[in-house]
């Protein structure tokens, strides 16, 4: 199966890197050019689908996309600007110009770079107008800061690597060179592109289970468990469940009384929204309630006792959750607001297992009310709030707080009333 690469950038720069990229037999080549970096947006949104990795010709359409939440880390790339790129066009630009360079205007490079070049190529009498930045800046203020540069005599030359502040510079007669990526720095770029796009694709096929549970009523009877009504709810279930394994393409097996598993793939899973609405179904046409639980496993064991690690989770919630355990046993629940928290429940990092020491708090509730307060985005919470969130007794979230302040990681910084009669509720401020 070959990885879909999307190359996206300048036309020249394309023409660039495509016949680079063709060289790899891994890669199925899909180019993209624009003539302003904004199109990227719109390239993206129209062409994801059928895109499994994207190439970008420099850092501006990069920037902008990951800015826009077009693409992330582990879906996109380009090839970096190093000093080498910077020597090849300052030679070239020494060799057309009779006198020797003082002082040039230099965008997107950073500094690092640029020291690097005259240390080694002994340059240091080369005065260099550096306008480096991180992220995505718009044309019209690189051009600015080369024009401004070069009227007031403080440079002679421009130097860019962007296509359209090229353009512009020489349309006003102002000396301008392109620095552009070198092959060999492409070639790293595409084979770390490959290896990703492999590993993504060995993850996407990674064995999956979708385990569905009958919730049982504390007050239903054994004869109501097994009597003809009860075959007939399950039969109807099936039939939903049915229409879902198909979805997936996947294999519906009953391991037992109200207990279903599907085989599937983690691709599969991952290209369907999150099924609330099968629970939903189940409550409305079978009659019955029903938890959800996904587990990814590198063989079909581990991913079966993932499936029964996230059922444990599930039987916590009285809210309709999706729980999911992944081969790392990382847990994430996925409430049907789009609303969902990920946590680990066997590491901690480093600062909180010196702080913890062997004080009586499990990774899996530091680090889901680590996530928590992330989602929220606060650091000042009550016990009250952590047993809402921890589905547990505020007594217990007592503890836990009492437990976090004595290993430094929560501090008192005030009280609130409760609604009774009863003792303030302090407030923790926590440092996790």
């Amino acid at each position: 199966m070959k990885i879909r690469l999307g190359i996206i950038g300048p036309e020249d720069s394309i023409n660039t890197i495509a016949p680079i990229a063709r060289k790899y037999e891994e890669f199925e080549i899909h180019q993209f050019s624009y003539e302003k970096t904004e199109e990227t947006e719109t390239i993206i949104s129209e062409n994801s689908s059928q895109i499994d990795q994207w190439l970008f010709s420099g850092q501006a359409p990069y920037a902008f996309a990951m800015e826009k939440k077009l693409v992330t880390e582990d879906t996109a790339l380009f090839p970096p600007l190093h000093g080498s790129s910077l020597l090849g066009k300052l030679l070239e630009a020494q060799y057309h110009k009779p006198e020797k360079m003082t002082a040039v205007s230099l965008d997107t490079i950073h500094t690092g770079e640029i020291d690097w070049v005259k240390s080694t190529y002994n340059l240091d009498s080369l005065n260099v107008h550096t306008f480096p930045y991180t992220g995505y800046k718009p044309a019209e203020d690189i051009i600015e800061f080369h024009r401004k540069k070069y009227h007031s005599g403080e440079a002679e030359i421009a130097f860019t690597c962007i296509r359209s502040v090229y353009q512009q510079l020489k349309s006003e007669g102002i000396p301008v060179y392109r620095i552009t990526v070198t092959d060999v720095t492409t070639q790293v770029t595409l084979e770390l592109l490959k290896e990703r796009g492999n590993a993504d694709w060995y993850r996407k096929s990674q064995i999956a289970i979708v385990g569905l549970e009958v919730f049982e009523a504390n007050n239903e009877s054994e004869g109501q468990l097994y009597s003809y009504k009860r075959k007939h709810q399950e039969l109807e279930l099936k039939r939903l469940l049915l229409d879902y394994t198909e979805e997936l393409k996947g294999s519906l097996v009953q391991m037992g009384d109200g207990l279903f598993f599907i085989y599937t793939t983690r691709g599969e899973i991952e290209t369907h929204p999150w099924p609330f609405y099968l629970l939903e179904s189940a409550r409305l046409q079978a009659k019955l309630t029903i938890r959800l639980g996904v587990g990814y496993g590198l063989t079909s064991l581990e991913a079966e006792q993932h499936v029964r690690l996230a059922f444990r989770d599930a039987r916590k919630h009285e809210k309709p959750v999706i729980i999911k355990v992944d081969e790392n046993k990382q847990i994430t629940e996925v409430f049907h607001t789009d609303k969902s928290f990920t946590y680990n429940q066997r590491r901690l990092n480093e600062q909180w297992k010196t702080k913890l020491g062997t004080r009586n708090l499990s990774p899996a509730v530091v680090s889901k009310l680590a996530s928590f307060l992330k989602h929220y985005k606060k650091n000042r919470v009550t016990s009250q709030e952590v047993s809402q969130w921890l589905a547990n007794s505020e007594r217990n979230a007592r503890r836990i707080l009492h437990e976090l302040e004595e290993a430094g990681l929560a501090t008192i910084v005030g009280e609130e009333q409760s609604g009774g009669r009863g003792r303030p509720r302090k407030i923790y401020e926590l440092n996790i």
